[in-house]
C-alpha cells in the first residue's frame, strides 16, 4: 500500500501546484483590458454534512443515526480574493483563492463522571478540576479555487447578479476543538490517519447584488450555497460538506 500511496500523494502536489499557477497567470494575461477586476471578499456561514452508507452492518448502521440524532450544524468564514474577466456585456468569469473553514459540532455530553472519583465503596466524590460537559467540535480547512460564471442583469448602479459554478478545493488540515464546561483545547491534524480525500469538488450557487460607487470600485453582497460532491473521507459512512450563508466584498476595476 506504501508503494502505492507515495506517488499519487506526489501526483496530487504536482495537479495542485499546476492548477495555482495557472489561475495566477489568468489576471497578468489581461490587466492591460479594461474588462478586469480584482475582487477582496469574506464571508460568514453555517455548515454542516451529508451522511450515507451502503453497509448493512448494524453497527454502522447504529452509529449513523446516533450522529444524526447528535451533531449539529455550526457557524464557519472564508476569505480570499478573485480575478474576474468580462466575457460579454453581462456575463463575467471568476476564479482566485479562497482560505475556507468548513465544519459541524459533535455530540454534546453532560453529567459526565471518571473512573479516578469513584470512591471505592460504590459512590463518586466530584474532583472540580475535571469537566462535567464535553463537546468535540470539527472544523476542516480547505483552499478553494472557484471557477464560476457570473450573469449581471443591468448595467444600472444597483445591479442583481447570479453565480454558478464548480469550486476545486484541496483539504489541508482538521483542527480538532474539545470545548468543555472548564476550558478549551484544540489540536490539528492532516487527515491522513482517516483517509481523507485531498481534492474535492464542490458546487456553487448564489445570488447578489452590485452597487457601483464609481467607474472603477463596486461593492457586493450574495447569499450563497456550496455542496461537496467528493466525500470528505472513504469510509462505511460517507460524509458530503455543505453550507449556506452569506458573502461580502470589495472590487476594484483593473484600467
Amino acid at each position: 500500500m506504501c508503494v502505492i500511496y507515495v506517488p499519487l500523494q506526489k501526483t496530487v502536489y504536482m495537479k495542485l501546484r499546476l492548477i495555482i499557477v495557472l489561475i495566477l497567470l489568468i489576471p497578468t494575461f489581461g490587466f492591460s483590458q479594461m474588462n478586469q477586476s480584482i475582487d477582496f471578499v469574506s464571508g460568514i456561514e453555517l455548515s454542516y454534512r451529508q451522511l450515507t452508507t451502503r453497509s448493512n452492518d448494524q453497527i454502522v448502521g447504529a452509529i449513523l443515526e446516533s450522529r444524526e440524532q447528535e451533531e449539529v450544524m455550526k457557524l464557519n468564514w472564508r476569505i480570499g480574493f478573485n480575478f474576474n474577466r468580462r466575457l460579454t456585456s453581462n456575463l463575467v468569469l471568476r476564479t482566485g483563492l479562497r482560505l475556507a473553514s468548513v465544519g459541524y459540532k459533535g455530540e454534546k455530553r453532560t453529567g459526565l463522571k471518571w473512573p479516578s472519583e469513584h470512591d471505592g465503596n460504590g459512590g463518586w466524590v466530584a474532583d472540580p478540576n475535571l469537566p462535567r460537559e464535553s463537546q468535540l467540535i470539527y472544523d476542516y480547512w480547505f483552499v478553494e479555487m472557484p471557477i464560476v460564471g457570473r450573469f449581471e442583469m443591468t448595467k444600472k448602479k444597483l445591479s442583481p447578479f447570479i453565480e454558478l459554478g464548480i469550486l476545486p478545493s484541496y483539504y489541508m488540515i482538521t483542527r480538532t476543538t474539545q470545548k468543555t464546561d472548564i476550558g478549551t483545547d484544540s489540536q490539528f491534524e492532516n487527515g491522513d490517519v482517516h483517509n481523507f480525500n485531498r481534492v474535492h469538488f464542490v458546487g456553487f450557487l448564489s445570488f447578489g447584488m452590485n452597487y457601483s460607487l464609481n467607474d472603477n470600485l463596486q461593492f457586493f453582497g450574495q447569499p450563497a450555497f456550496r455542496y461537496h460532491f467528493t466525500k470528505l473521507a472513504d469510509a462505511p459512512i460517507a460524509e458530503y460538506l455543505f453550507n449556506c450563508g452569506i458573502e461580502f466584498g470589495i472590487r476594484n476595476r483593473i484600467q
